[in-house]
């Protein structure tokens, strides 16, 4: 696409198996590609494919708030884009779902009349459909963990939910290895009030890598903050099934 400066790209979850052929065509393309990913194949991947790579994993140094971290990135990306076409910001997942950092770079591209493109990849939405064998196309509601809780919403028990970002639950800093699990007890006070203690929910992680596992744990509400002890640095989501009518 000539018509375009800079490209925002998904990876996929499960490192280069589910990079798809429309976003190696435009990383092939680009002439410099942004990456933040923890993942080194799917940097070495990438220099494969011809571009210079960046790993923006140094944007974190010395950064305690992720806003900031995010919004040096978006500003990074966008003046290099503004010197020469040809550049690409690469993340885990789709570049849309739960990105701060191309949200910011969206926002600051338009104003500064930078061509984007945003091309689909596979996010752990997408991913969670076949870890938890349920097709949730029928009704579903998801939120953020902390935007959930900071709203004061309600969730609607009679509709299944997913539930995303624990590990970070009102916690605006840079999270670096295994959160406290007692940053859900608001989380669980909210769902047993709408559910019961009682209702069994799924702490699920997609695997990310090629030999990660899918590790899924059935868990009563009351006892989410027990169960997350020591898991939340695989960044799991939540599920929980409706209450049966019956």
């Amino acid at each position: 696409m000539s018509d375009v400066d800079l490209y925002l790209l998904g990876s996929g979850i499960r490192g280069t198996l589910q990079m798809s052929r429309e976003t190696v065509q435009a990383l092939a393309t680009c002439r410099v590609v942004y990456i933040l990913h923890d993942d080194l194949m799917v940097h070495d991947y990438v220099r494969s494919l011809g571009p210079v790579v960046v790993d923006l994993a140094r944007v974190y140094e010395g950064e305690h708030q992720r806003s900031h971290v995010y919004r040096r990135i978006s500003e990074e990306l966008v003046a290099e884009a503004q010197r020469a076409p040809g550049v690409a910001f690469l993340v885990h997942g789709h570049p849309l779902f739960l990105v701060s950092a191309t949200e910011y770079t969206l926002e600051l591209a338009r104003a500064m009349g930078v061509r984007v493109a945003c091309l689909p990849g596979v996010s752990s939405f997408d991913t969670l459909l076949c870890d938890l064998e349920v097709d949730y196309g029928y009704g579903l509601q998801m939120f953020d963990a902390t935007t959930l809780l900071d709203n004061g919403w309600q969730p609607n028990p009679a509709v299944p939910m997913l539930v995303f970002q624990l590990s970070t639950t009102r916690n605006p800093q840079v999270v670096i290895g295994d959160p406290d699990a007692r940053v859900l007890e608001p989380l669980v006070e909210l769902l047993a009030r709408v559910y019961s203690p009682h209702h069994k929910c799924v702490l699920v992680h997609s695997g990310a890598h090629l030999l990660e596992t899918t590790e899924r744990r059935e868990v009563p509400i009351g006892e989410l903050v027990t169960a997350a002890a020591g898991v939340l640095w695989r960044r799991p989501t939540l599920y929980v099934p409706p209450v049966d009518p019956s």
